[in-house]
């Protein structure tokens, strides 16, 4: 139940491209792994009297978006035909020169501070260039329950997961275009606040 709508929202909110599953020979746990993209890099058909004739020309201002590839890890127990959802992680990273852009980062990854993670490591060879990695807090709903138990139990119904599931990727990808946004386009925080109203968002 909860692996149906977790599945429905990634690809709703992610550009999937890539997929494996692996299964534990001693245990009934699965692993699915996804590589994906910002949804604003999904390709758009070119469509003309309903026939396809092939894809729009990506925006020069969303290319960008390329350098935060996504990694997402699913791992579930399997009954019959129950998939019981024990844990995701979902993160992107990138490669990024933060200088004089740090502070604003820096308050980007505050206001969404409740729905991400933001680390970052500076490479020994070339301090300039600098690795970020954005992991969605999303994991912390499987960290002390089972969603599926909380909805048996009436505590929460699938509807309430389902909010509390794409209130996460939301800000996954919010906090992904606002970051690009001030590091790559050089748009101060204040601005980047303004377009994505993301202090009354988080």
């Amino acid at each position: 139940m909860v692996y149906d709508i977790l599945v429905k929202l990634l690809r709703k909110h992610l550009y999937l491209v890539y997929y494996e599953r692996y299964k534990s020979e001693s245990s009934t746990i699965y692993i699915e792994r996804f590589g994906a993209k910002h949804p604003l890099l999904k390709p758009e058909l070119i469509v003309v009297n309903d026939q396809i004739h092939g894809f729009k020309k990506q925006d020069r201002m969303v290319s960008a978006l390329e350098k935060y590839p996504i990694f997402i890890e699913l791992e579930y127990s399997q009954e019959g035909d129950e998939k019981l959802v024990e844990g995701i992680d979902l993160h992107a990273e990138a490669n990024l020169k933060l200088k004089d852009r740090l502070s604003d980062v820096v308050k980007l990854a505050e206001v969404f501070e409740r729905t991400i993670m933001v680390e970052r490591s500076r490479s020994l060879t070339d301090p300039g260039e600098e690795v970020v990695l954005i992991a969605s807090k999303i994991s912390e709903l499987y960290a002390s329950s089972y969603l599926e138990e909380d909805i048996e139990e009436g505590t929460l119904s699938e509807s309430d997961v389902e909010a509390m599931l794409e209130h996460y990727l939301t800000g996954f990808v919010t906090f992904i275009k606002a970051l690009d946004d001030i590091v790559v386009k050089r748009k101060r925080f204040k601005s980047v606040d303004k377009i994505y109203d993301i202090s009354d968002e988080q």
